[in-house]
């Protein structure tokens, strides 16, 4: 009994190999033929559309505007330090002495006026030491902060090729698992038929109808996995695949 349902499912398995070649395979749309089938065209759609998605990344380059910022406020604190002062000064400073043409025994007393005024300008030695170092810092704190923007978006990069390889992995499964499913549902419809006819036992149907049910559940996994792997990859680019893909 056995070697008569194996034959069957060998000429069963050999038809639909065949009937499955000489069928032709169903286009893609055009979004799916640039996605699956150019990861030269697709990866960088995917990845431009990550980084102008990102919150990260845009925060980091909100921290790169204040640091630029800060540099220009550095390079005018120097005025800060800058003390202005201005004095005024009017008075009998000078006494002179002078003999009188009248009477040669007698001087009379001379005073002269003086009046003067100025203005000041200090400025701490210590700012004028450590202003091109407080420039500096600013200028390393700007470059630090585009180091670690560029870091994160590497990183951002490196994820996209990820969760794209993702869901040509789990297509893939996809694919097969369908496929397995056929073939097994295909086996399952000629064991219920042989069983009917008295050339199968209830045990052997029930466990090719056990096989049928665990492909079925396998089928189901896959094509779970392939969605979550597909919109988890929407989620990163924050766009919908088929619209990135026949963007102009």
């Amino acid at each position: 009994m056995i070697k008569k349902l194996l034959g069957s499912f060998v000429l069963t398995l050999h038809t639909a190999v065949a009937f499955g070649q000489n069928k032709p395979a169903p286009a893609n749309e055009g979004w799916q033929t640039v996605f699956f089938e150019s990861p030269a065209m697709a990866l960088p759609l995917l990845m431009n559309a990550a980084i102008q998605h990102s919150a990260a990344l845009k925060a980091m380059e909100i921290e790169k505007s204040i640091g630029q910022q800060e540099v220009k406020i550095a390079k005018k604190s120097i005025l800060s330090g800058v003390a202005l002062g201005a004095g005024y000064t009017y008075g009998n400073l000078t006494s002179i002495a002078l003999a009188d043409p009248g009477n040669p025994n007698q001087f009379a007393t001379y005073s002269s006026g003086r009046y003067s005024t100025g203005v000041t300008v200090s400025l701490p030695i210590d700012r004028i030491v450590t202003q091109g170092n407080l420039v500096k810092k600013q200028v390393l704190s700007v470059d630090r902060t585009e180091a670690m923007r560029q870091e994160q978006e590497n990183q951002l990069r490196q994820r996209i090729i990820s969760l794209y390889q993702n869901v040509l992995l789990a297509r893939k499964v996809l694919n097969l698992r369908q496929e397995s499913y056929v073939t097994v549902q295909t086996t399952y419809r000629l064991a219920e038929k042989q069983f009917r006819q008295g050339q199968m036992t209830l045990t052997e149907l029930s466990s090719a109808n056990a096989q049928l049910n665990d492909m079925s559940v396998a089928q189901e996994t896959a094509r779970n996995q392939y969605d979550t792997a597909f919109l988890l990859l929407e989620e990163v680019v924050g766009a919908q695949i088929s619209t990135l893909m026949t963007a102009k």
